[in-house]
């Protein structure tokens, strides 16, 4: 666990509301200069606070649909488990990849075009690793939300949530475009210099194509990818089964489970289960009470619950095919 002070935690509040604004601007609001700011921020990603730096793109309006697979092993020791992941880690339309304990061992989350390819991808595993797997589920996003994390800067009223859904209307976009989101999806400081010379054209073409993606709202922020153990916190994972309820109430419970504390990626699924809400919480009995307190105030709509807790992060990229972080 690394130790952070109040100057820590206002410079990661302020990269985990917009992770590419720069250290001047950063600094002006923290109260330190650029040069302490790109130490301070240095020193957080040697000690991992920091893992990278991505950018969240809207890819449901570009035609892509974001599957996950939960999987349950049999006579899979840790080598295997490590093998299986490092499987998916490797695997181009993987987009998450964690091992976990509670009621699921392994996480995977795949960004494909259509079920028939993702088809695809579960037919390949199983012939592989049929062996190993006791269980499996599938789901399908709805929509998903990223909120700022409010544990970040609690005396401060800078929280926001993007939303995307799978009803958002569809736009193209050509080469160029894809090639900025593969650059910075996990690289999302990368300067307008470089981002240029990758692109081979002049920094005012790659700043006036950045600028439109995000009026476009197909870029839709950049975020600091943290690492919830180093600050003490747990990565948690609620999966919950909700009964036939009208949809008032059903946006009652949603609103209100998507705002708890620590909520950071409330998701809307289909498949063997109806709403997930993945938490960075200080402990697992703060997720304990949180779930507890959710059911005695929803109890007519939560039909059952379970969990997990990530224990290992192989893999998280937001978008197909991106680069790794440089």
């Amino acid at each position: 666990m690394y130790k952070l002070d109040k100057k820590d935690f206002k410079i990661l509040a302020e990269l985990d509301v917009n992770a590419r604004q720069s250290n001047s601007k950063i600094g002006k609001k923290v109260g330190l200069s650029k040069e302490v700011i790109k130490y301070r921020i240095d020193n957080l990603v040697k000690n991992g606070v920091i893992l990278r730096f991505h950018t969240i793109t809207n890819y449901f309006k570009l035609g892509i649909a974001k599957f996950k697979l939960y999987l349950r092993f049999t006579n899979a020791n840790k080598e295997k488990i490590e093998e299986i992941a490092k499987y998916f880690k490797n695997n181009t339309a993987t987009e998450w990849v964690v091992v976990t304990t509670g009621r699921w061992d392994m996480i995977i989350g795949f960004l494909v075009h259509n079920v028939n390819e993702f088809d695809d991808e579960i037919q390949i595993m199983l012939n592989k690793f049929s062996n190993f797997i006791q269980e499996k589920a599938v789901t399908t996003t709805l929509y998903l939300a990223h909120h700022t994390r409010e544990f970040l800067s609690p005396n401060k009223e800078i929280s926001k949530v993007l939303y995307h859904t799978s009803k958002d209307k569809q736009e193209k976009i050509d080469d160029t475009d894809e090639e900025i989101i593969r650059l910075i999806t996990n690289n999302a400081r990368m300067p307008i210099i470089e981002i240029a010379s990758r692109l081979k054209v002049t920094p005012r073409i790659a700043q006036y194509r950045l600028k439109e993606l995000e009026k476009r709202n197909i870029i839709l922020a950049y975020k600091a990818h943290l690492d919830p153990k180093t600050m003490g916190r747990l990565f948690c994972k609620a999966i919950i089964y909700l009964a036939s309820t009208p949809k008032n109430k059903l946006e009652s419970f949603i609103n209100y489970a998507s705002n708890l504390p620590g909520a950071i990626w409330p998701q809307r699924v289909m498949g063997t289960w109806d709403f997930e809400l993945d938490f960075e919480l200080e402990s697992y009995d703060k997720f304990q009470d949180i779930i507890l307190n959710l059911k005695e105030k929803f109890p007519n709509i939560i039909k059952s619950h379970e969990f997990c807790i990530v224990s290992k992060e192989f893999k998280l990229d937001f978008y197909p095919n991106c680069y790794r972080r440089i």
